[in-house]
This record gives structure tokens, C-alpha cells and sequence, in this order.
């Protein structure tokens, strides 16, 4: 992936620029302000912690693109009083972003060159990041004092000249195991042979963590890693922080 003019889209931009878009119409209460400058803050120091881990400083990037998305939806802060079907019905809205979403989206994957490939990417990184928020709000009531949120930057890393694609999110900081889905939508594994079964397959086979029940998910599992390599030939990685997780894609070399 490479664009026709790459010297023209380097520039050196704060991690404060960008839009900010709100997943539900924005009340301007000055607390929601509050929350909102707290959430901001906090992914951009995510984002300074993941530079950090890879020995990079923001002296050694260009920022090509970027947008926040901040869901300001009352509810997270109290998602661990609702019921799993009002968490659930919750998520069925939350997950549709507003229609501007898309249009940010098409802009980071024209600039990073393949609009179709990174928008897919972008979508099931933040549908799987959503599931962080619900388990987030949950286990750790982690939205009182602020919102969850993610945000995507696409940046050129100068010391390699490479293009990376990251979207970070203030949810869970580690992997979260979510039950599998049927072709229905509904979650594999109600009835109690079902869940030995399920039970059995994660600890021995795939070696996964305990799913709780108690929690929705949107039932994005997001595309694989291994179908990222392999088909699309990008590398992917996850990193884990105590208050949040990236998502990070390696594009091609910028020139």
C-alpha cells in the first residue's frame, strides 16, 4: 500500500488535532465536557505508551490522519447494574457509529491506499473494541468518572519509513474471551452439555480464558490474525496496557 504523492501527506500534527465525534448527540453539559477532555487525554497517552514500547518518540513520527470517537452514552456507567439483554439491546445502537464515522474512515484508507482493505480493518478493530467497553464497564465500572472511546491515527514512522495504522481504545487491558456465536446471532452454548463442551475445547484445545456469562458482546470476532498475514499480507499486533489496548496494522513501506 503506498500513496501517489508521499512528501505532500507528511506533516508533523499534535496528537490534539483531529475530529472528535460523538456516538450519541453531544448534551455539552460541562461534566459531559469533562469526561470527554478525560477520555481524550487518556487515549492519547495510551498512544504515547505504545511509542515507548517501540523505542519511538512523536519527534520520530508524522501523523497522516487521524479521529476520535467518544461514546458519551449514559449508560456505561452503569452498565454493571443492567441486565446482560439491556446490555445487549444497549449494544445493538451503540455499535452503529454515526454516519461521519464511515466517511473518516474512507478518508484514513484513501491516505493510507487501500480505502476497501483499511476500512475493513478500522471496523472490526473498533466493533471488537466496544466488546472491551462492555466488559470494561462490567468487571471494573471503569465509565463513571469518564467515557469510553477509541481513536484511529495513521502515522509514518520516520525511522523506517513505514506507514502504521493504529486505533486505541480506553476499554479492558488484556484479551477478553467472548462466547462463540451461531449463524443466528445468539450465543453457542445455553444449555449446560453445550457449556461443558465449550468449557472442555477452551481449556485443553484452544486454551482460552473463562467466559462470563453475565456480560454482552457484540459478536464481532473481528478478522483473525492469522487471515490478515496470510490473505492480506500485513502484519498485526495487540498490545496491552492497564487502562486500554492498541491495535496495531503495519502497512507497506511509505516509498
Amino acid at each position: 500500500m503506498s500513496i501517489k504523492n508521499p512528501q505532500a501527506a507528511i506533516g508533523r500534527s499534535s496528537l490534539k488535532e483531529g475530529p472528535v465525534v460523538y456516538q450519541a448527540e453531544d448534551s455539552l453539559l460541562e461534566d459531559d465536557r469533562r469526561k470527554k477532555d478525560l477520555t481524550l487525554a487518556e487515549l492519547n497517552h495510551l498512544f504515547k505508551l505504545y511509542l515507548s514500547k517501540q523505542h519511538a518518540r512523536m519527534e520520530d513520527i508524522s501523523i497522516l490522519g487521524q479521529f476520535s470517537v467518544i461514546f458519551n452514552d449514559p449508560r456505561f456507567a452503569v452498565w454493571h447494574t443492567m441486565s446482560k439483554g439491556q446490555q445487549s439491546d444497549a449494544l445493538t445502537e451503540i455499535v452503529n457509529l454515526p454516519e461521519v464515522c464511515g466517511d473518516l474512515i474512507g478518508k484514513i484508507g484513501s491516505t493510507a491506499g487501500d480505502q476497501q482493505i483499511v476500512g475493513s480493518v478500522i471496523k472490526d478493530a473498533y466493533q471488537n473494541a466496544i466488546d472491551s467497553f462492555s466488559h470494561a464497564a462490567y468487571i471494573q465500572q471503569r465509565y463513571i468518572n469518564h467515557f469510553p472511546g477509541f481513536k484511529v491515527i495513521l502515522f509514518l514512522n520516520q525511522r523506517d519509513e513505514r506507514m502504521v495504522l493504529v486505533l486505541i481504545d480506553n476499554g479492558f487491558g488484556s484479551k477478553v474471551t467472548k462466547p462463540k456465536k451461531l449463524h443466528t446471532g445468539q450465543e453457542y452454548g445455553d444449555d449446560f452439555i453445550s457449556r461443558f463442551v465449550d468449557w472442555m475445547v477452551r481449556r485443553y484445545v484452544e486454551k482460552e480464558g473463562d467466559v462470563n456469562r453475565n456480560i454482552a458482546y457484540t459478536g464481532g470476532q473481528g478478522m483473525a490474525f492469522k487471515k490478515i498475514r496470510i490473505e492480506l499480507k500485513l502484519d498485526v499486533e495487540l498490545h496491552f496496557f492497564s487502562n486500554g489496548a492498541i491495535f496495531e496494522l503495519k502497512l507497506k513501506n511509505f516509498f
